[in-house]
């Protein structure tokens, strides 16, 4: 994937408290407010009488003003090249201006953008903010309307699924413990498997209510859910098969008071799971990931050792 390249990038808050965030970013635009700031100035890029201008209605320090109207240029000569950023609903959002800016009924300044605003990064993944830098992230805290993004390396990596070096090391390293766990698992009795699969759900807020004991490679797990009083069911395989998964699915069915099902195994293939969403496949790699994200990792090690 090439690389996104930006010649500046910007934050930029969307109305006093966020007011047109919502509306702006559905309309795919940019808004800006300086109601008295002379639009044809701007327009025309006479920023020394546009300053003169502007001093006449706020006044201030030229510290200030200088500040006000360094943000206006932006607004209105940032080139497509350019990269503008907001935050609204947990969300970042990211865009690139376009053509000249508009003068609105009400004094507020509007400009297009190339393709609207954008809440995933060029790969589609979601630009929450639990996935963002607080380096980035304190950049709400700018007490005026347009600033440069100072962390523009990492925005631009970012937005551009761009892997740092020290990123892909650790990634690497990780995978390689992922591969170490799936191996070491394959070790454990069919009693430590269930174990280390009830441990595992417990880690993640599931409580254990029951378990009906059936054939030594095969073991429920009931649980329930506190937060949401939702019910479900763990069907635990050494070695699973598709004949053996459609025959818990069907069994599923069946059941009252059951909202999904988790079908964990370590060796075999079972298929896909059913369209309805209630049956979720929890496969050897995606368990090793959850032993190691519940920090089992040395449980795991010493039960085999």
């Amino acid at each position: 994937m090439p690389r996104l390249d930006a010649t500046s990038s910007h934050y930029i808050k969307l109305g006093r408290r966020g007011e047109w965030e919502a509306e702006a970013i559905a309309e795919g635009v940019l808004r800006f407010g300086y109601h008295e700031l002379p639009h044809e100035l701007c327009i025309a890029g006479e920023w020394d009488d546009a300053k003169e201008a502007w001093r006449a209605h706020r006044g201030g320090n030229e510290g200030v003003l200088t500040s006000d109207l360094t943000q206006a240029r932006t607004f209105y000569t940032a080139p497509e090249t350019s990269v503008f950023i907001t935050f609204h609903a947990g969300r970042l959002y990211w865009c690139r201006p376009r053509g000249p800016a508009e003068l609105l009924e009400d004094g507020t300044k509007l400009r297009a953008t190339v393709d609207g605003w954008h809440g995933q990064t060029v790969g589609g993944e979601d630009l929450f903010y639990e996935r963002l830098s607080g380096r980035l992230l304190k950049v709400q805290g700018f007490r005026g309307t347009i600033c440069q993004v100072e962390p523009q390396e990492y925005l631009l990596r970012k937005l551009g699924d761009e892997v740092m070096p020290e990123v892909q090391v650790a990634l690497q390293a990780e995978d390689q413990i992922v591969n170490a766990i799936s191996g070491l698992m394959g070790l454990l009795t069919w009693q430590d498997f269930e174990l280390l699969v009830d441990l595992v759900f417990s880690s993640s807020g599931w409580k254990r209510t029951g378990s009906i004991g059936g054939v030594q490679n095969t073991v429920d797990i009931e649980l329930l859910l506190p937060s949401t009083q939702e019910r479900a069911f763990v069907q635990v395989k050494s070695h699973a098969t598709p004949r053996q998964f459609d025959d818990y699915v069907r069994r599923m069915d069946q059941m009252v008071g059951v909202d999904r099902m988790f079908f964990v195994w370590h060796t075999g293939h079972v298929g896909d799971a059913p369209v309805h969403g209630r049956v979720t496949l929890i496969d050897p790699v995606r368990l090793a990931r959850m032993v190691l994200d519940a920090g089992l990792t040395t449980w795991l090690r010493q039960k085999v050792s």
